[in-house]
């Protein structure tokens, strides 16, 4: 498993599947890309995935995911773009 880790030391930041994250796609965090090492973990929200599918528009059924990223979206995109497959983060309380 290839990490994404975080200068910053803090005593709830973990490690997370990019896989198991709903994040928005952006555009990927440019000095990450050059090479930069990641400050700062990412922020997550954990969620309570429903046991009960749900549909929306059409009858889509949601991929609900366990955990989104509140703040951070770049930095997963830029983690996937340079082929790390898991993220350092911290669950933040909403």
């Amino acid at each position: 498993m290839k990490i994404l880790k975080a200068k910053t030391l803090h005593p709830k930041k973990q490690i997370f599947q990019i896989k198991d994250l709903a994040y928005m796609n952006k555009r990927p965090w440019p000095s990450l890309l050059t090479g930069e090492e990641m400050n700062d973990p990412i922020e997550i929200i954990q969620h309570t995935v429903s046991k009960t599918p749900r549909k929306g528009a059409n009858g889509t059924i949601y991929k609900e995911k366990k955990y989104s990223v509140f703040k951070g979206s770049s930095r997963v995109n830029a983690a996937i773009q340079l082929g790390y497959d898991a993220i350092e983060g911290i669950i933040i309380d909403e």
